[in-house]
């Protein structure tokens, strides 16, 4: 019986969550390093300070409405900490921080990655590309506020206030080690271009009129259980 009425208390809860459609994230030249012997992913290994110093940046810029909007990874130095397998798994350490800003508003927020699997596209040399899969957590939003011109396109873009979450997608292909082109998953440390990056924000809304009157039929319906156990025990 607890059993029964925890779970359906909880599906009534999640049912305040619901997810938006899909985000596009374009404009960035930075590579993601497959370092195949040690089975390690650098996120924007060409923008490396040196060793052991600072972070790693992998992101970009694009147009949003009257500004830009740029965005990024960051991720420690070295990047090593993100390992890999041949199965599609991801390791240790697997995030850093992400933000995104057009130089008003801004939000930020930590991602983790948890899986690779290719994208099914081959490129001009006939290897499939990588989609590098994770989530990223909301920790803080910035909204200027009156007078800020642009911030009805970076709301509506990332679906702020709102999203606590998004689950993202990052499409990485056209692997090449020195010039030559080369599988991304090998042992050779090919680097690979951007191709697309696409979050799926996860909003908490207000429950429906009627979803709110199950959430309180539920709440009762353990209230009077509990005091029925408590009459029995005595």
């Amino acid at each position: 019986m607890r059993t029964l009425t925890y779970t359906t208390f909880l599906t009534l809860f999640a049912s305040g969550i619901m997810t938006a459609g899909s985000i596009s994230l374009t404009g960035t030249s930075d590579v993601v390093a497959f370092n195949g012997v040690a089975s390690t992913i650098t996120m924007g290994s060409a923008s490396c300070p040196t060793p052991g110093t600072g972070t790693c940046t992998y992101g970009g810029s694009q147009t949003l409405g009257a500004g830009t909007l740029s965005w990024d990874f960051l991720t420690p130095n070295p990047a090593g900490n993100i390992t890999f397998d041949g199965g599609g798994d991801v390791f240790g350490p697997t995030g850093g921080t992400f933000s995104a800003s057009d130089g008003v508003d801004n939000m930020s927020g930590t991602y983790s990655l948890s899986q690779w699997t290719y994208d099914g596209t081959p490129d001009s040399s006939g290897d499939d590309g990588i989609d590098l899969i994770g989530t990223i957590i909301v920790t803080n939003v910035f909204l200027n506020g009156g007078g800020d011109p642009n911030q009805a396109a970076f709301e509506s873009l990332l679906s702020l206030p709102g999203a606590n979450s998004y689950s993202f997608t990052l499409d990485v292909g056209d692997c090449t080690s020195g010039s030559k082109a080369k599988p991304c998953i090998v042992p050779s440390d090919p680097s690979a271009q951007f191709l697309s990056l696409n979050l799926t924000p996860n909003l908490t809304t207000v429950p429906e009129p009627g979803t709110l009157g199950a959430m309180a039929a539920g709440f009762l319906a353990i209230a009077s259980w509990r005091r029925r156990v408590k009459r029995a025990g005595k």
